[in-house]
């Protein structure tokens, strides 16, 4: 079995400031972006090193049961012999370390120490091993190891001697690229305005790099992106999905009331909400792969097509009869197609109903919607056959 040991001991406390491991990190602790690490390492178990069972432990232990991991906290590292066998495997991170996960999941596909260069580690809080390199703070060790902390004082730091015995034991010495710390990939105990910058960068990493071929979907993923550093993790996070729908509704009212140009409108604006809600959502769901997603966002993407096509038969001339439906129908339903079987650069265009409204609610103003929805249909169909959009 592999066991995650966390601390959220502090190592260098300070009076007055935050404490290292309960930092916010894009709405979560840095402790619990240790557990969503060791989770993804396929550790089963989490064992914690605790000054004592504070609110943000309870929080901690909630999340890894939430992920079906066992959690124990434990004051005394005394206690840790008797939680690990010699057949489980350790994987060990210090306290208030914000590694960069792919760096670790790379490197640890064995045992190992991670290290860096001790010229750039050690001014950076990172404890010395030898003349040429410094811990990095995490490691993947045998179970057996933990035997020897017993001969150890009993206030021993259990990472860090844990790290001792490892190297004195033969593990090998897993040296990272440096880049990692110069470019503000790896922190330790870092502090808040650190924490920001690096937040900002990760949010964005997680931001899909759609073109402006599908302007609508590129302004809200940017957005979304932006608006993810302000509420993931706070009671505003459902705002954008909640603000869609009630534009979904509104627009459906303006409709039946004979102003379809509007309803148009605000079922363009209610799709950018939707976007944006997306990615909201798909950040804040980041660690959490058994949370269930937001039912309004499900049920929102479900009413944008029908509420397009209802709107344009709204705004239809009467004297249509029933193909006032038809153009419509066409149209979403060509929309969709280019959606599925489209090249990948291209499938983002067809997919972007917010630049949909932004073209169909000037027209339906004027009394053209028709015209245009039947347009924009030959368009689709156009792009179809003209051979680089292709998928073939």
């Amino acid at each position: 079995m592999r066991i995650a040991l966390l601390s959220t001991v502090d190592r260098n406390a300070h009076p007055g400031s935050a404490r290292p491991p309960f930092a916010n990190f894009a709405g979560a602790m840095v402790v619990e972006r240790q557990l969503d690490l060791a989770r993804e390492l396929g550790c089963e178990r989490v064992i914690c090193l605790v000054n004592a069972v504070e609110r943000e432990v309870v929080e901690l232990q909630h999340r890894a049961e939430c992920s079906e991991m066992k959690f124990r906290a434990i004051r005394q590292p005394s206690r840790l012999g008797g939680m690990v066998t010699a057949d489980d495997e350790l994987f060990v991170i210090v306290s208030g370390l914000l590694p960069d996960d792919d760096a670790v999941k790379s490197a640890l596909s064995d045992m190992g120490v991670l290290a860096f260069p001790a010229d750039l580690a050690v001014p950076l809080g990172h404890e010395r091993i030898d003349l040429g390199f410094a811990w990095a703070g995490a490691m993947l060790v045998p179970g057996h190891l933990v035997e020897k902390l017993a001969e150890l004082p009993g206030d021993v730091d259990v990472p860090s001697a844990l790290m001792r015995i490892a190297l004195q034991s033969g593990i090998r010495l897993v040296p990272l690229d440096r880049k990692l710390l110069a470019e503000g990939q790896w922190h330790l105990d870092a502090d808040r305005q650190t924490l920001k910058l690096r937040e900002k960068r990760w949010i964005d990493s997680q931001r899909r790099r759609i073109a402006f071929r599908a302007p609508g979907l590129a302004v809200a993923e940017r957005a979304g992106a932006r608006l993810t550093r302000d509420i993931v993790g706070q009671s505003a996070e459902p705002f954008p999905l909640a603000a869609s729908a009630v534009c979904l509704l509104a627009a459906m009212t303006f409709g039946f009331l004979g102003y379809a140009s509007v309803g148009i409108g605000l079922t363009a604006l209610g799709a950018l909400f939707a976007h944006i809600g997306g990615v909201v959502e798909r950040v804040a769901r980041r660690g959490r792969p058994r949370s269930k997603p937001n039912p309004l966002r499900r049920l929102v993407d479900l009413l944008i097509d029908p509420l397009f096509a209802i709107l344009l038969i709204l705004a239809a001339p009467e004297e249509l009869g029933l193909l006032r439906g038809f153009v419509p129908l066409i149209l979403i339903g060509l929309l969709r197609l280019g959606e599925r079987h489209a090249s990948e650069d291209w499938r983002a265009t067809y997919s972007d109903r917010i630049l949909l409204g932004l073209l169909l609610a000037p027209a339906a103003f004027f009394g053209i919607s028709t015209e245009m929805a039947a347009a924009l249909s030959l368009l689709v169909l156009a792009t179809r056959f003209f051979r680089p959009l292709r998928d073939d």
